[in-house]
């Protein structure tokens, strides 16, 4: 299997994933005690999901997606949860389909 269709299923598996773990979460925040920081979080994160999807916005929502993923490794350890090695994955599989675009 070549490089660039390998890069191209990551793509796909990471941005339905973190697209639905980021729908989940706007559905907890919107059917339970709201946190509106988290709302919005989740809310950028889902739209910089659907961004990474499309070949032609890829790198913006790659790009989106590593911030989001800092922001929220962040939000977690400043409330003592210290288990982000996920979202340390998830921004690096953001970063290596990133760094291996071919650009037009």
């Amino acid at each position: 299997m070549s490089t660039e269709r390998s890069l191209s299923i990551l793509r796909i598996v990471e941005g339905i994933v973190v697209g639905w773990y980021s729908a989940l979460l706007i559905f907890h925040q919107l059917h339970g005690r709201m946190h509106l920081p988290l709302l919005i979080l989740g809310a950028v994160e889902l739209i910089a999901a659907i961004l990474f999807l499309a070949p032609q916005t890829l790198r913006v929502g790659g790009i989106a997606l590593i911030v989001v993923f800092v922001a929220a490794a962040g939000f977690h350890i400043l409330h003592d949860e210290y288990d982000v090695g996920y979202l340390i994955i998830y921004g690096a599989a953001a970063f290596a389909v990133v760094a291996n675009e071919k650009r037009a």
